[in-house]
């Protein structure tokens, strides 16, 4: 046998001879206990936290199935003796909470599809980022494996099974979720209303009583749901600069295998070739009526006011000074660097300027959609200005400098007015940039594009040689005759060297919304990183919701149990508390909003990318509109519902007599 003194601790064994001191074994034992209880209170408070999402009607009609005799429609329910009619309820709550759900969703849906809204939403690529995957990738980690588990389900869902979940779904959820959950949300509040009493005046007078601690929550949702709105418009307001540039009817092309103009290099005697070009067969094979790019008539029989008429006369012009052209836009684009004005003593800085020499101003303005405001012209034949400098030689003279005529974008011509002592240049003005003097010649309408934050020149050795792009083009934009983005995307494709059609020159064409459509990389970079910072705000907003309503309801538990004697059940003290959060989540939420609209018209500058290096800096104009607003009420109202759930829970598990002593 082994004496009780011949368990010590050195000697080995897991048992304590002293009566008072836990064994090793008993401490160890303890402690997984509390670890995994850690673990399940973790678990649970993440579930809960998710369930604050759910509409609150849903989960007040699925209460029964938490506490089987609770009455949430009805004054009384008969008490469930025994196990079988505990499931059943249980059972049959769950049930009508996810009838309820759904119900409340398609109304949501239903309602956001018949509205006027645009067919791509601001959100979308969150939608499609998060329900990207397909159900058909958890079917096996090898094709073989998932084609053989597909054929174990009807053909009729094999499709659905195989494709992202996003394309399962009504395109409502997926380009305007914010604005069905906003509905929804509505929704739900009215049934709360009808379903029974909940204390409200009670709330509001609390709120107004404890009105310094309520500010203070209120102007923290106002300073977080601020700061998203306007970022969330930033980002509004590139994809508007992305989907404004592209003309539907327009093919963009490069050389085979540039990712950006910059790195494009077409020859002089190639473009001539696709320009002329047609197609007769879509990207199928099939055959089409055949078409090619677009015509016009180029008039400069007044040299001071060349014309272009579109479409040209059928009959052929005989006048040298009137001739028909393509409307095929020939172009250089490249950047230049222009020292910055600094005060005396900062150190110097550079600023990078868009260039675009193009061949035929009119054809290019036209391809582009490009107008000029009152006042300014294209530049003449010779692109060259000649102008006095303002300096005088050695004998007195006047200097003549020949200055460059450009034609400026909007951004472009704020970017160049501090340098001249004015808010943007304006027709007459002189820059310079580069070693090249300047002259402004018209001011483009381009606000809104990716044009704005250019430069255009004529396509001159002057200016081109310098950047190694004299004899050469970096981009052709051509017009299809049909003038659709069906007619576009199929020349595209037809001009691309992947697809062997084309085989005079190696090209990589694209329809020219999909060009800036590729561009949207950047963006959508920047709404991930927007969404990761205010999923940190949110982190920290739902936390200081959750303590303010614990101190708030700690402070009031004999106000608990007065409202029990009243005969307000523990539903209503739920649904009481988590509408007091809700409003405050609601009015710091509007009023961010509010300050958050003052940033829509800022103007701003950003780059564009298709992810590949190159890109383009744009001048951009920050737009917060319904679709920002809407994401940013939603997202104060989740943090309310986040931070509210847990202490309304509390308050709601109070029993009477507790909650009175």
């Amino acid at each position: 046998m082994v004496s009780a003194s011949d368990t010590s601790p050195t000697s080995g064994v897991a048992f304590s001879s002293d009566p008072d001191q836990p064994s090793r074994l008993v401490r160890i034992g303890r402690g997984v206990r509390r670890f995994i209880g850690a673990i399940i209170s973790v678990i649970s408070t993440v579930f809960t936290l998710g369930l604050s999402l759910l509409p609150l009607t849903a989960l007040l009609v699925a209460l029964p199935a938490v506490s089987p005799n609770e009455a949430v429609l009805s004054d009384t329910v008969r008490p469930a003796r025994t196990w079988f009619t505990r499931s059943l309820r249980r059972i049959g709550a769950l049930f009508a909470g996810a009838v309820v759900l759904i119900a409340l969703l398609a109304f949501a849906v239903e309602l956001v599809t018949r509205l006027p809204l645009p067919e791509n939403g601001q959100f979308a690529p969150i939608a499609r980022k998060i329900l990207g995957i397909t159900p058909s990738g958890f079917m096996g980690k090898t094709e073989e494996a998932r084609e053989l588990a597909l054929e174990k389900f009807p053909p009729a869902i094999r499709p659905y099974l195989t494709q992202p979940i996003w394309k399962s779904l009504p395109p409502a959820m997926v380009h305007h979720w914010p604005i069905v959950m906003l509905v929804m949300y509505a929704a739900d509040l009215g049934l709360l209303l009808v379903v029974g009493r909940v204390p409200l005046s009670y709330n509001l007078r609390n709120l107004w009583v404890r009105r310094r601690i309520s500010a203070v929550t209120a102007l923290a949702f106002t300073v977080v749901v601020a700061l998203i709105v306007a970022l969330l418009g930033f980002v509004n307001g590139m994809n508007k600069v992305n989907s404004s540039t592209g003309v539907p009817g327009n093919v963009f092309v490069l050389s085979d295998g540039a990712t950006d103009e910059l790195f494009s290099n077409l020859g002089y005697g190639d473009v001539g070739a696709i320009e002329r070009e047609r197609v007769a067969l879509d990207p199928f094979g099939n055959p089409i009526p055949p078409f090619g790019v677009k015509q016009a008539m180029l008039d400069e029989s007044d040299p001071a006011n060349p014309q272009l008429i579109v479409p040209p006369p059928t009959d052929r012009p005989t006048d040298p000074k009137k001739r028909i052209v393509m409307l095929a836009s020939k172009e250089n684009y490249f950047v230049m660097s222009q020292e910055v004005k600094v005060p005396e003593g900062e150190p110097k800085r550079r600023r990078f300027l868009q260039v675009r020499a193009v061949e035929e101003p009119l054809v290019a303005g036209a391809v582009h959609d490009i107008d000029l405001q009152p006042g300014g012209k294209w530049f003449s034949p010779s692109g060259v200005r000649e102008m006095p400098t303002g300096e005088v030689d050695a004998a007195g003279k006047p200097i003549i400098r020949g200055h460059v005529e450009a034609v400026l974008g909007s951004g472009a011509a704020a970017t160049l007015g501090p340098d001249a002592g004015k808010e943007r240049l304006e027709v007459g003005d002189t820059f310079r940039l580069g070693d090249i003097d300047w002259v402004v010649k018209g001011l483009m309408s381009t606000k809104g594009t990716t044009f704005a934050s250019e430069v255009w020149v004529r396509n001159i050795p002057f200016v081109t040689k310098p950047f190694g792009k004299d004899g050469k083009f970096t981009t052709l934009v051509l017009r299809t005759e049909g003038d659709t983005l069906q007619q576009a995307r199929t020349l595209a494709f037809h001009l691309t060297a992947a697809n062997n059609r084309y085989t005079q020159q190696k090209l990589k064409a694209y329809a020219e919304p999909d060009y800036y459509a590729e561009l949207t990389k950047t963006n959508e970079q920047f709404l991930s990183a927007i969404s990761m910072i205010a999923l940190i705000m949110a982190i920290g907003g739902v936390f200081g919701v959750m303590n303010t309503m614990f101190a708030s309801i700690s402070a009031r538990i004999r106000e608990v149990g007065v409202l029990r004697i009243l005969g307000f059940k523990r539903w209503q003290i739920l649904i009481s508390f988590m509408l007091e959060s809700l409003l405050l989540a609601a009015i710091g939420g509007a009023l961010g909003c509010a300050l958050g609209y003052l940033a829509n018209g800022y103007e701003a500058k950003s780059t564009l990318s298709g992810g590949q290096g190159g890109g383009k800096t744009v001048a951009l104009t920050v737009l917060v509109d319904y679709q920002t607003l809407a994401a940013g009420m939603l997202f104060t109202l989740v943090m309310g519902r986040l931070g509210g759930l847990v202490p309304a829970l509390s308050a709601m598990r109070m029993e009477i007599l507790d909650s009175l002593r």
